[in-house]
């Protein structure tokens, strides 16, 4: 068995060949579904499948920003969230998070640790990106620890107070499930965070 500090390092060296891997190079996304006004598509990206989901939202940027990185409304928006919260603000535009999952019995709980960067190219089209990563703060595990390997939100103003929304999630959920099972948890995930974040705007 390997070493738990092994283990972390592993991890992140793993994560970082991934992000590498994936830059400069276009992800050909096939289509699923669509389902409340949401496109939703996967694609194989590394021998994982990835899933994407594209709609439009009524609201500005900045606030849609603003919820997606507030801690005290995600119970609000997320599905199953448990538990969550700030654990380092490195600078306005860059964060480290924790959340925490409440998943069916018999599977254990999940919980994340990563990081989200805001790219504002211009005030009109708004990216943030995150993946997981190792902090000394970050709690211990509450069951098995999710590895966000890249999560996107692609911001983009088309008129007065209509967004445009992409979203793209690869992860893995950690433990053993049944890969049929994650990937039909995961088809569903776009529509369900669409669906949240338009109640959340409407507020």
């Amino acid at each position: 068995m390997m070493p738990l500090n092994l283990k972390g390092v592993f991890l992140t060296f793993i994560l970082s060949t991934f992000s590498l891997s994936l830059q400069g190079k276009e992800i050909s996304w096939t289509k699923v579904k669509e389902e409340h006004g949401v496109k939703v598509y996967k694609a194989e990206v590394l021998e994982r499948i990835a899933f994407c989901g594209t709609g439009e939202l009524k609201g500005e940027p900045e606030r849609l920003i603003s919820i997606i990185e507030n801690p005290n409304g995600w119970k609000n928006w997320i599905e199953n969230f448990k538990s969550g919260k700030v654990i380092e603000v490195i600078d306005p535009n860059h964060k480290i998070f924790y959340q925490a999952f409440n998943s069916p019995f018999p599977v254990s709980d999940r919980d994340v640790v990563y990081e989200s960067k805001i790219f504002r190219d211009t005030p009109n089209k708004i990216r943030i990106e995150m993946q997981s990563v190792k902090h000394p703060r970050a709690p211990k595990t509450i069951g098995e620890r999710v590895e966000i390997i890249f999560t996107r939100y692609f911001i983009t103003k088309i008129e007065e107070s209509t967004l445009h929304l992409r979203f793209e999630t690869l992860s893995a959920p950690g433990g053993a499930l049944p890969s049929f099972l994650v990937n039909w948890a995961s088809e569903n995930y776009p529509v369900t965070i669409f669906q949240g974040l338009r109640k959340e705007l409407k507020k």
